[in-house]
This record gives C-alpha cells, structure tokens and sequence, in this order.
C-alpha cells in the first residue's frame, strides 16, 4: 500500500532561537524518525532556512502569500501554527494547531483583535482537525472560538533538550550563585521584575534571548537601574544550545514570570536537569510546571524574594531534583508525534496500529573521531532508535556539528582503546538492548525491519550477529575475506562486555543468532581515510605486541607483509574483486609493515 503523501509546514523556523523554530525542527525530525515507515513526509520551508539535509522540502513561493494550491497528491497539510497565511485553497486534509490566542491579550485596538479572530475562526472552520498544545489554549479557543462541537485535542510539546557535559566555556562566566531565564526579550515576559530579585543578597541575573523590541529593552535597563543592580544583571542575547545547556545546569534557580504562555518550553527544559523553577501562576504554566514548580503570586519585590527563598530552602530539604526530573520527562517528542499521528491517520481514515513499532527500546550508540564524511549516513541509519548517543574522541572536523542535526546525545572521551571506549559507551545507554555502530556503517531498512520483528518476538539470544557488505571504492566486496565477515552489532547490556586493545571482541553470556540481512559498510569509498585507519590499527597494534616482548625483526616484517597481501588476494579469492580486490589486498599488507616499522623505530 503506497504511504500517505503529507506536508507539515515548517515555514516559521525563518525565525531561529524562537519557540517556533525549535516546535517547528523538532516536530519534523520526530515525525520522520517515528514514522517514515508510515507516511511520505515532505516540508514546507523557505531555501535559506538550515533544514535537515535528509527531510524532503517543498520550498515556499512568493505567489502562495496570494494563491496557495496543494497538488491532489499529497493528502494532508498540517498547520503548525495559528495565524499562518499558507492555508491550501482545494480539497486537501488540513490539522490546525493552535499554541495560543495571545494577540487578545496585548494592547492592540479592538479592531485588530477582531480581524486575527475572525481569520482564526476561518481556518479553525476548515480544519478537519484541531490540536492545541496545552489545555490552557484549549480552553481559551472554546472561550473565543465558536467551535461548533469541533474536537480540540490537547497535545502537548516534547522537550528535546540536548546536553554537552564537556563545554565550558560561555560567552559570560558568573562568579557568584546565579538566576538564570531564557525568552525573546518582551513585555509579556515580564522580566522586569526579575531584578527584585537580587536585593539583599549577591546573587547575579542572566538574561538569555532575541533582544528586538528596542522599547521594552529601555524599560528593562530603566527597572535594573533604579534598583542600583546594573553591575550583576546580565543580556546574554541569543545563545547556542551548548551555552543554554552550561547556563541551565550551573543556574542556582531557572526564573520566568512569563504572563502569557501558550505551553511554556524553557522551565521545562530546566526542570529535566532537575532545577527549580520559580513561574507565574498565569496561562499555561501551572499545567506545565506542576506540584514541582514554585509560583510567584505577585510581582511585588517582597513577597518574589520570599517565594524564591523559601522555594530554594525546599527544594535543598526535600531533595526534590528526582522527581522534577521525572515530571520533566513526561513531555516527550516520541508521545507528541505518536498523538499527531493518531490524528494524521484519524482524519485520512487509517489504521491507527504502527507497521514497524519497536516494544523493546534500543539505544543505538556510534564511535566517532572526525568523521564528518560519514556520520549523517550512519545517524539517519538509526532514527527509529529510542536514543542515539555519539561517543566522540574530540574530533577536529564538523563531526559533532553535523551530528548535532539529529535528536542525538554528544559525549566525548578521549580514545584510549577500542574496548575501553565501547565499554564507557555502555555505561551511558539507558535502554537493556545496544545497537553498536561504527560511523561508517548503516542499517539498512531491511536490517531495520528484522531487528524490529526479533526483538518484538521476545528473543531468548542475548546478542545478534550480522554480515557485513563491505564498500571498497564504489564496489560492495565479495571475496578477500569479506565473504566471511560476521560482527555482533545488536545485544542485551547486561550479558556482554568487550575485550581486547586492537581487534575488540564482545563477550556474551548467553546465546548469539545470526541476523538476514547485512550491514552496509561504506568508508571504504575513501582511500584516504582507510589508510588513515590503517595506521591508527598499526599503533594499538604495536602497543600490544611490545607488551608481550615479542622479537621484532625486519625478517618477519617482509614475511608477513608478503603472507597478509597473499592472503587476501590469493588464499581468499580476492582477485576476483578485480582492481579493488588488488588495492585493498595491497593495504592490508601494508598496514602490516607499518606496525613494524613502528617497532624498528621505536627499538
């Protein structure tokens, strides 16, 4: 059956370090991630916006402002933010979300107001569905919006907050305890009244967020002023993700009076690092934060500074971090897009039971050091893994910045031994079952698919084995050894460990089955990069044999470079692989005089 073509509009990422490019970003690469198997995605976008390089687009013409045509096939268009202006004039399915009705808050004329709330209205009546993203946002459309017994689903943002244990270095380093807040710098943040928040102690503020309304920039500096506290308030401006992360983490409190919120991402982002929050009691946010968030009831200096400290003193006595962490986590991307997709297969009449879906978690972990030529490949691999963590040995390329286009989780350690640095990766999964994959591997949708079905089938094997086909200069490899290759790529954490310094090996308790279908192995199309590996193995495998007082002669230098090159090219049929067979025969031989050159060099 061919897969529904759908079109999520994603147009507002044209705005970066806002809540809609990132509600935008993240909706798309879960959507894909979760449900590529499902339904044929496409995105609507501008060219300049930076897009994932995988996600298919559909760019943004000047005439659509006017005229906005969707081609009968695609199916469904998903609106993704209410006062869009791309609504399709023909027949296609439309889900409409709403993150809030904030213009009937602000000081707009009531002409205005009026005008938004009738084109809301008109594409609310020509919704086949509508989603709101907290049920305060429901309740304000039923209150405004004459909803004519049209279902509001509540489905809540996920939180896909990225975390970077190893920076340290932001663009303003606090010497003292810290509060800590993150938004575009606008009246309804309210931040103005943050700065109450430092008489009587030496506390510093930090500000983080698009600076663009020049107005409410006066007044914030007017407010930091008058209270003599210029010298411990700081505007950050915009920030990376790596510094929100260092700012979150070393805050003493994360603080946000917000008075309008349609949901309320950056307390939630604090609170899974397990922060307290302090919040307004306005909007959305007493949903969001919880019987774990503390709640300014006024703006008045006094009673702030009393919540704030009586909160700080509670949250120290009460260890309250664990469960402010788990009441973080329940707003995940992989359950906000499966509710999307409920509505996406409700509105087009689908079954709503997923083809592939995956009972057992899995984590997928992959190894790099510069390895920008691969790493995108081998992410897009394993989007339906419940997590994906790099494991980098400080690369000096853009490896970590092209994997950080993905949902994925950057650790780094410095490379000692391959088991060392495959056991630490272990130790950072949160999932039973391990997908381990070299950077230059991928898992194919075959490979996929059987995983899937296996271990839904509540295996009794501890660990899976795979065929490898190897691709050596434009050409999957079929004899030189390659033939016969299996690696265990697929097990249970708690049933193995690897061993060995050069040629790690996983030791499993339990039994191993051997998997279908192959991974595919594509480096080898660089030469360069081959060779390169070539000589890393040639160190680690130097180190190993001085350990073992092993004579190095330049005898056994020539004999076993010969036998290597006769091995592979001869013994094992590699000359049937014609000229790549031949070069890649001539490598390994050399790979093996390197290590004793190492060793006569060494001596």
């Amino acid at each position: 059956m061919e897969k529904p073509k759908i079109i999520i509009d994603t147009e507002r990422m044209k705005y970066p370090f806002t809540g809609l490019y990132y509600y935008c970003k993240d909706l798309a690469l879960h959507m894909d991630q979760y449900y590529q198997d499902q339904f044929d995605l496409y995105f609507y976008s501008h060219k300049k916006i930076e897009f994932p390089s995988h996600l298919k687009r559909i760019f943004r013409k000047q005439i659509d402002k006017l005229f906005f045509y969707i081609p009968s096939q695609y199916q469904l268009w998903h609106i993704t933010w209410q006062d869009t202006k791309y609504v399709p004039v023909n027949n296609t399915k439309i889900v409409y979300t709403i993150h809030d009705l904030n213009f009937l808050y602000t000081d707009k004329p009531d002409y205005k107001k009026k005008k938004l709330l009738e084109k809301v209205q008109k594409k609310f009546d020509r919704a086949d569905a509508v989603t709101a993203i907290s049920a305060f946002v429901k309740a304000d459309i039923e209150k405004n919006i004459k909803t004519k017994g049209k279902e509001i689903r509540v489905i809540h943002n996920g939180v896909d907050f990225k975390e970077f244990p190893e920076f340290d270095s932001p663009k303003y380093r606090p010497k003292v305890p810290f509060l800590f807040t993150l938004g575009t710098v606008l009246f309804k943040k309210n931040f103005h009244v943050l700065p109450q928040l430092l008489i009587d102690n030496d506390y510093e503020l930090l500000i983080a967020g698009i600076q663009n309304n020049e107005e409410y920039l006066n007044f914030l500096n007017a407010e930091i002023k008058k209270l003599g506290v210029e010298n411990r308030v700081k505007l950050l401006g915009p920030i990376t993700e790596e510094e929100k992360y260092w700012y979150n983490k070393n805050c003493l409190a994360f603080v946000f009076p917000s008075l309008s919120e349609g949901f309320g991402l950056p307390p939630i982002e604090a609170m899974k690092l397990g922060k307290p929050v302090f919040l307004s009691t306005l909007t959305s946010l007493p949903e969001v934060g919880g019987n774990l968030a503390y709640y300014f009831d006024n703006f008045e200096g006094d009673s702030m500074r009393k919540v704030l400290n009586e909160g700080l003193i509670d949250y120290q006595i009460h260890n309250r971090k664990p469960k402010i962490t788990a009441w973080a986590n329940q707003y995940s991307w992989e359950k906000a897009v499966d509710q999307y997709a409920q509505v996406y297969k409700e509105v087009l009449g689908l079954s709503n039971n997923k083809i592939t879906e995956l009972t057992p978690k899995i984590s997928a972990i992959i190894p790099t050091f510069n390895e920008e030529i691969n790493i995108e490949n081998a992410i897009k691999s394993v989007l339906f893994c419940d997590e994906i963590i790099i494991l980098d040995s400080y690369s000096t390329d853009k490896t970590v910045e092209f994997a950080t286009k993905y949902p994925v989780k950057i650790h780094y350690r410095k490379f000692d031994d391959f088991s060392s640095q495959k056991n630490y990766g272990i130790t950072l999964a949160k999932n039973d079952w391990i997908l381990y994959l070299d950077a230059d591997e991928v898992i194919t949708n075959k490979v996929r698919n059987e995983i899937i079905h296996t271990l839904n089938s509540n295996p009794k094997e501890k660990a899976f084995q795979f065929k490898m086909n190897y691709v050596f200069l434009g050409k999957i490899m079929q004899f030189g050894g390659f033939q016969s290759k299996k690696v265990i790529r697929l097990f249970h954490k708690n049933f193995a460990h690897y061993k060995g310094i050069v040629h790690e090996a996983l030791v499993v308790e339990g039994k191993i089955k051997q998997m279908q279908n192959p991974i595919l192995h594509q480096n080898l199309q660089n030469l360069d990069s081959f060779i390169d590996t070539q000589n890393q193995y040639a160190h680690l495998k130097a180190t190993k044999i001085k350990t073992r007082n092993r004579i190095v002669l330049n005898i056994k230098k020539y004999v076993k470079t010969f036998y290597r090159f006769i091995k592979h090219y001869i013994i094992r049929f590699g000359f049937l692989d014609g000229k790549q067979g031949f070069i890649f025969a001539k490598i390994q031989a050399k790979g093996v005089s390197m290590v004793y050159d190492i060793l006569l060099k060494a001596k």
